[in-house]
């Protein structure tokens, strides 16, 4: 698998407390989740600052880092305070840092890999990887608001070329115009070629919309929730992950994935930051999976 995303600096809130300088990003969360798997190339930028806190956080993942370089300037800042009683995350903000001269370049060997994540980063950087791959069998893809409402243009080029879309409702609402989900999930499935549009409900769980099914997982409880940061890239890692390895698309085959992304999500949010997904083994996820993968059904 290859992973196109960010490397980031986090300072968090939640009701259970707070993780300042703490290392986050997509592209970190979905290789830690993924990489128990298939091997997973990443393909990202840190400053000086953070590099080894990112290079001790991958030691034992087995991932490619060829294509991780260190930047000059400070590493991606985000921000962020998770409203439990809302669901939603506000205050959010973020620095782009060694992301403003990003220029993601592939090696020969990474650019055949059949699996890819786009991870959320700045629509112009999804589209120059896509741009380096050479016939992959599933390219998904995740956004944010901020590129949804300030980069529109640059975004659409790498929606059009996506298989499988990663959306929350706010999110799925946004690119759509729609005043409901159903509404935008309607509208999003009819203007992009999409094989699935998952939608990440946080405790609901997630919802994967296909051409002629809908289906739904609840979230598996964790009491209490620690820190949803990077809870949907470890839904994309599980979901993407099992499909990599079962390597074939059917309807049993995508809601196993989708069972997947929920037990990888849980493991993410029981601690602060990555903590929950560097020291899990995948005797650790089957046990938890062999417990709600039943739950799966489709939903039309």
């Amino acid at each position: 698998m290859l992973v196109a995303g960010s490397i980031a600096r986090d300072d968090v809130r939640t009701p259970m407390g707070s993780n300042t300088n703490a290392l986050g990003g997509s592209a970190t969360y979905f290789t830690l989740a993924a990489r128990l798997f298939a091997p997973v190339a990443v393909v990202a930028t840190v400053g000086a600052d953070f590099m080894p806190v990112f290079q001790h956080a991958m030691q034992g993942s087995r991932a490619d880092l060829r294509s991780v370089t260190t930047s000059d300037l400070p590493t991606y800042h985000w921000q962020a305070e998770h409203d439990y009683d809302t669901g939603t995350t506000k205050n959010e903000r973020s620095d782009q840092g060694a992301y403003r001269t990003f220029a993601p370049v592939l090696a020969p060997d990474q650019r055949r890999i059949p699996v890819v994540f786009l991870g959320s980063m700045e629509p112009r950087h999804q589209l120059r990887v896509l741009e380096q791959l050479e016939g992959p069998r599933i390219v998904g893809g995740d956004t944010m608001k901020e590129y949804i409402w300030n980069a529109p243009e640059a975004l659409e080029p790498v929606l059009q070329r996506l298989d499988y879309l990663f959306l929350n409702a706010s999110e799925a609402m946004a690119l759509a115009g729609a005043a409901t989900i159903q509404e935008a999930t309607e509208l999003l499935r009819h203007r992009f070629s999409l094989r699935g549009l998952l939608i990440k409900e946080g405790p609901r769980g997630a919802t994967l919309y296909r051409r002629d099914s809908e289906i739904h997982l609840p979230a598996l409880p964790v009491d209490p929730p620690i820190d949803p940061t990077g809870a949907g890239d470890a839904v994309a890692a599980g979901f993407l992950g099992s499909l990599a390895e079962q390597q074939t698309e059917t309807d049993a085959s995508v809601r196993l994935a989708l069972a997947y992304g929920m037990v990888m999500a849980s493991f993410a949010i029981q601690h602060f930051g990555v903590q929950g997904l560097q020291q899990l083994t995948r005797e650790q996820v089957d046990e938890r999976m062999a417990s709600i993968a039943w739950q799966a059904q489709p939903r039309a």
